[in-house]
């Protein structure tokens, strides 16, 4: 009788554990701007396209369907700030598929909304679509089986937000070791929106009594490449390709007005473009002047920028192409 009645307090015990488990889970930070992550557009083949096993001699017509979806918190696609997208096959000869070269290509005709935070923590995906090439049908006589590796590329522009919270005090020599508000020296902890270039550390530090220095580290941590948002860029991977790890920077204008940003990289001003040298992490060094009188005031203020690249990744599957001569 003991035992039964240790069991069902046991039991009952682990429900009450669960719900109250399964309630702190629910709980939503509403503290954070981003949903953050280093992933912009996320792709992937569809089940079935292409298949596994296809046969020679144009007797067996498949199509390849490639699957995108906007996992980053950046609007992509016609009508967005980042218009261009394109998905192309690669690792075939076209017209021994029975298809041309333009068949194999396909800019996004729509565009996709990004995953976006609510107010109240909540989080809304992004929208999918899907790029479907057809027929392809492999026209060659074989002798013998062979596998080939079909590659789709996806090539698009995307743009990253980041943001941080910096100290101001308009009499900076002099409130140097006032921290009641906030700080002048250290580490700012950026939030990112999601996508794979970030800024993954920002410092503050004094210069002169109006005057302070922040330092960003600009770093990939996606698993594709990145270049320049030039109109004829189309994500050549190669080591050919001088427009590699290219990102244009923007630090938007603070919203006080008597708040001066300028950076030495980009000649003294707010914006420019800068290479991380084989992809690896970049410092950039600016300035915040106050440019106004001194009005004595402590205060933190809202930092935002804005990176903005074109983004290459791609996804892989093999394909046996069977001789069916017999």
């Amino acid at each position: 009788m003991k035992t039964k009645i240790s069991l069902i307090i046991l039991i009952g015990f682990l429900l009450l554990s669960s719900c109250t488990t399964k309630k702190e889970s629910d709980k939503l930070d509403i503290t954070q701007a981003f949903i953050g992550g280093n992933v912009g557009l996320n792709v992937f083949l569809l089940e079935g396209l292409p298949p596994p096993v296809v046969y020679d001699k144009g007797t067996y017509p498949f199509g390849v369907g490639v699957t995108i979806e906007n996992v980053g918190e950046g609007d992509v696609g016609p009508g967005t700030p980042n218009p261009f997208v394109r998905v192309r096959l690669e690792g075939i000869n076209p017209t021994e598929f029975g298809t041309t070269d333009a068949a194999v290509v396909q800019d996004l005709a729509v565009p996709l909304r990004s995953a976006k935070r609510n107010f109240d923590g909540t989080i809304l995906p992004g929208e999918v679509t899907t790029a479907v090439f057809e027929p392809l049908n492999y026209l060659p006589d074989l002798r013998g089986n062979h596998e080939f590796t079909i590659r789709a590329d996806v090539c698009y522009d995307y743009t990253n937000l980041a943001t941080a919270k910096i100290c101001i005090k308009d009499e900076v020599l002099e409130n140097i070791q006032d921290d009641s508000i906030c700080s002048l020296v250290g580490e700012k902890f950026p939030q990112n929106s999601g996508g794979p270039v970030q800024i993954t550390s920002l410092v503050e530090n004094p210069l002169s009594d109006n005057k302070i220095q922040i330092s960003f580290v600009l770093e990939h941590v996606g698993k594709g490449e990145f270049f320049g948002r030039d109109t004829n860029e189309i994500c050549d991977f190669s080591v050919r390709n001088f427009n590699k790890y290219f990102i244009d920077v923007i630090i938007r204008p603070l919203a006080a007005p008597d708040l001066a940003v300028s950076c030495t990289r980009f000649g003294g001003t707010n914006q420019g473009r800068i290479k991380l040298f084989q992809g690896a992490p970049a410092t950039i060094q600016c300035v915040v002047q106050r440019t106004g009188p001194s009005k004595r005031r402590i205060y933190q203020e809202i930092m935002e920028i804005e990176l903005r690249y074109r983004y290459g990744q791609f996804i892989e599957t093999p394909i046996l192409i069977q001789d069916v001569t017999n």
